[in-house]
């Protein structure tokens, strides 16, 4: 079969979006009547419309009191489940969130979550972060439950409804993702046409002169309303990230989809350009290496907006594509396929942002990459969802076979510490000549691997519902076609919820694994040429969840083991390597008062590298994000605010420098009026209001990354 090319995936695109230009006035979003699994296992046919609420899709877990998160979160092959009744600890953020903040992009949203550290600065091509002290990619993110359509540097907010994270390994839900990461799972649910018409037009600006308009329509057609469409469109351009560093956003995005009797169809097709001109921010070493040592000490931070790359540029375009097909063979049975897939293009600065500081008053030696990197992601799964009882026991089962196919390149044209500049006050370097594409299997470093797997899951009710236990597991085969490398294993779950003392009370505790490749044997080893099978990281979790009043709270304390490949003593590459990681989380959600609604949680975590006996670089020990909002008197008007406070951290493998803590606050206001008879809504926030200089976490190895300085954005909605 011809793979669709990228300039079909734009086609579509964009004749997609043509037919949504005959969209007359809309009123605010409504929910739209789709069937789907309920949290009990049930699979119905197609409902009533039953109006919720104004931010609501029907198909999807209600919305919480606060509206800054939702009841329940899709867990991969367990399907949409309560958060009360899910047996890992997960939260489910929502559109208003990102609407009150006037988010741009997932890391935005991100910021809410204690349990996230970010790895690349603010506002970098790049978005990456960490999750329980476990690294995580862009190209990592789920899309509706399937890996491999996300975009692969950051993630626009605007295509989603929801942003759904669930903490620590658990390869049995959605299968291992392109980059392996085994942190846990983000998933991004993709916006629907609702039960009235959309059409919203909201225009952003921020610091320091970065403006912005966001186009998002929706529609259902016919008299049942069974066709529904959403289109949303986003153009942005300005200065922002660094100082005089201009910044452009090009996103359009289509969701289409069916409701029959018993069949429901879903297509998602999108297109996301993100481009930089004149410069990025730096991350920073003061140890350096063995050919250029540092100065040997943390030196006070530059602002957060100090342009270390002046007179560079960078593209990075996505496009990608996700169908998906479900049928009603039964009241309890139903079958679904999904097939997608993306492809990524960068080029320019993307990343080799670094600097090694090399005196007391900033004198720094700069590196710059001009880098070429690709990417092809290519997915598809099939599975068998019902319910059934055998004596007194409920069952939701659910039967998956899931295929994904990666394939990456990468040139650069390096400058490694070529020039002096400092960091500052730094100078403009040259930027290196565009590296020359030589093809996917002979670029600079280059992988393709093939993962291939069938999961089984049932979750199981009994006594009257009050204890649910989960066992499953998945059996996932990894192959490597550039290296000839092919392993697979069976990864198991076990999990429970007992619910002792009524529906308020739930106490969950589960045993899951997460998986990454392993290696073949390089060259001048002991066992060259061995292959070394899949790396298996194990987490055990203990928890409670309560619900008081309006406030739905999630503790749990957890220990997760992850080996790492070392060379032993006989230099043989052995995987006796081994980070040990235990914490205790809390996360809150809900409304304190009638007035006053809560968002955040606190993480304490200790990592230690077992074979060397040093803590983990780049995992503080503790880590607080709380929101609250309050709803004034005068109708419309909210005002609230967040504390950020994460501890001292180290910045290196050896523990030889290690970074302050930090905290910094952050402030928001929205006021939702009507102008004659348009609604209008009004949104500002502020975040790093004190505007500190800080060392905000660590990018890699001895790299340290200052924090964004004061900045602020802007919005209005006009709702027509």
């Amino acid at each position: 079969m011809r793979k669709p090319s990228g300039r079909t995936l734009r086609l579509n695109l964009v004749m997609l979006a043509l037919m949504s230009a005959g969209y007359g006035p809309a009123v605010m979003a409504q929910t739209a009547p789709q069937p789907a699994s309920r949290a009990d296992g049930a699979v119905g046919a197609l409902p009533q419309i039953d109006v919720r609420d104004t931010y609501e899709r029907e198909d999807l877990p209600n919305l919480a009191p606060g509206r800054k998160a939702a009841r329940g979160a899709r867990l991969g092959i367990l399907g949409a489940t309560p958060i009360v009744d899910a047996p890992v600890h997960v939260n489910a953020y929502t559109r208003e969130l990102a609407e009150d903040w006037s988010a741009l992009t997932l890391q935005d949203v991100l910021k809410n979550d204690s349990a996230v550290v970010f790895t690349t600065n603010e506002s970098h091509m790049l978005q990456n972060f960490n999750l329980r002290g476990l690294n995580v990619s862009a190209i990592d993110i789920g899309t509706n439950g399937l890996y491999g359509i996300a975009p692969a540097n950051q993630v626009p907010i605007e295509l989603f409804e929801r942003v759904e994270v669930l903490r620590g390994p658990n390869v049995l839900l959605s299968g291992m993702p392109p980059a392996s990461s085994v942190a846990g799972t983000v998933n991004m649910v993709t916006k629907r046409a609702l039960g009235k018409p959309i059409a919203e037009l909201t225009a952003t600006y921020g610091s320091h002169s970065y403006g912005q308009i966001h186009a998002d329509l929706g529609k259902r057609f016919g008299d049942e309303q069974r066709l529904g469409l959403r289109f949303n469109g986003v153009y942005g351009s300005g200065e922002r990230g660094a100082r005089d560093e201009k910044q452009e956003r090009r996103m359009g995005a289509l969701g289409l989809d069916y409701l029959g009797d018993r069949a429901r169809f879903s297509l998602d097709v999108y297109s996301s350009v993100n481009e930089i001109d004149n410069g990025s921010p730096g991350m920073f070493s003061f140890l350096g290496n063995a050919a250029m040592p540092g100065v040997g000490v943390l030196l006070d931070p530059p602002k957060g907006d100090t342009n270390m790359f002046r007179g560079t540029h960078g593209k990075y375009d996505n496009e990608g594509l996700l169908a998906r097909a479900e049928l009603d063979f039964s009241n309890n049975w139903q079958g679904y396929v999904a097939v997608g897939g993306s492809n990524s293009k960068g080029q320019g600065l993307m990343f080799g942002t670094r600097a090694i500081v090399t005196g007391q008053d900033g004198t720094t030696r700069g590196a710059i990459y001009n880098v070429d990197t690709r990417s092809e992601r290519r997915t598809a799964e099939a599975g068998v969802i019902g319910r059934f009882e055998t004596g007194a026991i409920k069952h939701r089962a659910q039967v998956s076979v899931n295929v994904l196919r990666v394939r990456e390149a990468t040139n650069n044209t390096p400058c490694n510490y070529c020039y002096t500049t400092n960091m500052y006050d730094p100078v403009q370097p040259v930027f290196p000549d565009a590296p020359v594409w030589t093809g996917w299997e002979s670029a600079r470093v280059a992988t393709k691997f093939n993962f291939t797997s069938l999961a089984l899951a049932d979750t199981m009710s009994f006594a009257g519902d009050r204890v649910l236990l989960t066992v499953g597991g998945r059996h996932q085969s990894v192959k490597a076609d550039y290296t000839g490398y092919s392993e697979s294993r069976f990864s198991p779950m076990v999990a429970a919820v007992v619910r002792p003392w009524g529906d308020n009370v739930s106490l969950f505790g589960n045993y899951t694994e997460g998986l990454e490749p392993g290696e073949v044997v390089g060259t001048g080893f002991a066992n060259e040429g061995e292959a070394l099978p899949p790396i298996v990281t194990k987490q055990f979790e203990l928890g409670v969840k309560l619900q008081t009043g309006e406030l739905t709270h999630t503790v749990s304390a957890f220990q997760i083991k992850r080996p790492s490949f070392i060379t032993d003593s006989s230099n043989a590459r052995v995987a006796d390597g081994e980070q040990r990681l235990r914490g205790v989380e809390w996360s809150v959600f809900g409304k304190l008062t009638q007035d006053l609604a809560l968002l955040g949680g606190i993480t304490h975590l200790e990592s230690e590298q077992r074979d060397t006996g040093r803590d983990t670089y780049g995992t503080p020990g503790w880590r607080v994000r709380m929101g609250m909002d309050w709803q004034s008197p005068l109708e419309g008007l909210k005002v609230g605010g967040r504390v950020n406070y994460t501890s001292k951290q180290w910045s290196d493998s050896r523990n030889a420098l290690r970074m302050p803590s930090w905290h910094t606050f952050d402030l928001m206001a929205s006021y939702a009026t009507r102008l004659g008879n348009t609604p209008v809504r009004f949104n500002a926030s502020v975040e790093n209001v004190a505007d500190k200089k800080y060392w905000i976490g660590t990018f890699g190895d001895g790299f340290v990354m200052p924090g964004a300085p004061r900045t602020f954005r802007v919005s209005t909605t006009v709702s027509f």
